[in-house]
């Protein structure tokens, strides 16, 4: 029985607590991962595994074994990207998921040109607004959208989007411009019902933070569909820039105060190990961190100065919120 093949699976029983996860994570049935636990502890005369009828978890020496293996598992991918395997041509299955917008509107053309340009790769995307659990549904690398994150995975911060209050110009034709943010409470505002209602939109200028409570009349777990609600003229909305900002360039829809940080959010890249990161998974986040621009700090979504009418802004992220 191969043992780096039994490794791979005795690692995901300790990662996913149990025979049947691993199995359907690997492709194979319980008894063949049972059989390469069984040919580790052979080989090296430890149990490796406590087994109730509820659980399944590793002894001390299953413990100091599966740290061993992650590292010997780490060693064997890099050596072979080493030799060129996959620094030459990918290969193998890459899972994705991200965020339904996100994906979408930025990482689906992205994955598109990955795909083209390596052959030997196939991709599976998966575009849902739930937290997936990479580990337990089998998922090699996640982007996420959020101010900050709050997992055991490993992340690497990609990007930055900054929040714009917009509206059309057709709607401020009909109601006018707001002055102030202060103005805002007397305009139908179409905002997010995710985590919770955001009834109330955060603001900071010259240092001093503010937030100001609106009035909704659209309420919606989709940015996709505040964003139309907003071009189409049915109030004013709280958007980031990775969903509004080419609405910004392009007129259809105007950034009301560009001289407020309305917040912020970090664009990034997850996964369930950095010392067991498949080439294919590296080449792939580091492509997309590429292609935005390779600055953690910066937005690459803002719309130009002129489009936004106010000097770009750098600042630290401030309380928003993941579409």
């Amino acid at each position: 029985m191969d043992t780096v093949e039994s490794m791979r699976a005795f690692v995901r029983v300790v990662e996913l607590g149990g025979f049947a996860p691993a199995a359907r994570t690997l492709g194979i049935s319980a008894g063949m991962v049972a059989k390469h636990v069984a040919h580790l502890e052979q080989r090296t005369g430890a149990r490796l595994l406590d087994r109730t009828t509820r659980l399944v978890r590793p002894t001390d020496a299953g413990r100091r074994y599966h740290e061993r293996c992650l590292s010997l598992l780490a060693g064997i991918e890099e050596a072979e990207a080493l030799a060129g395997a996959e620094a030459r041509e990918l290969r193998g299955t890459l899972r994705v998921t991200a965020p339904t917008e996100f994906g979408n509107r930025h990482l689906a053309p992205l994955a598109t040109s990955f795909l083209m340009a390596h052959p030997g790769l196939d991709l599976l995307l998966d575009f849902s607004n739930r937290v997936v659990d990479l580990v337990q549904e089998g998922f090699d690398l996640a982007f996420r959208v959020a101010p900050s994150l709050d997992t055991a995975l490993v992340g690497r911060r990609l990007a930055t989007s900054r929040f714009h209050v917009v509206a059309s110009p057709d709607f401020l034709a009909r109601h006018g411009r707001p002055e102030a943010p202060s103005r805002l409470a007397d305009l139908p505002a179409l905002a997010f019902s995710v985590p919770a209602m955001r009834d109330e939109w955060p603001f900071t200028r010259d240092g001093q933070q503010f937030r100001v409570a609106v009035r909704p009349r659209l309420v919606s777990s989709s940015s996709e569909a505040l964003r139309l609600a907003a071009r189409s003229g049915a109030g004013v909305s709280w958007l980031p820039s990775f969903v509004c900002g080419e609405d910004i360039a392009d007129g259809s829809l105007v950034s009301l105060f560009p001289d407020h940080d309305a917040g912020s959010l970090g664009i990034w890249g997850l996964f369930p190990h950095r010392r067991l990161m498949p080439g294919r998974v590296r080449a792939f986040l580091d492509f997309v961190a590429e292609e935005l621009g390779g600055d953690p700090a910066a937005d690459p979504f803002e719309p130009p100065c002129e489009a936004a009418g106010a000097t770009r802004m750098t600042h630290d992220a401030a309380p928003g919120l993941a579409p």
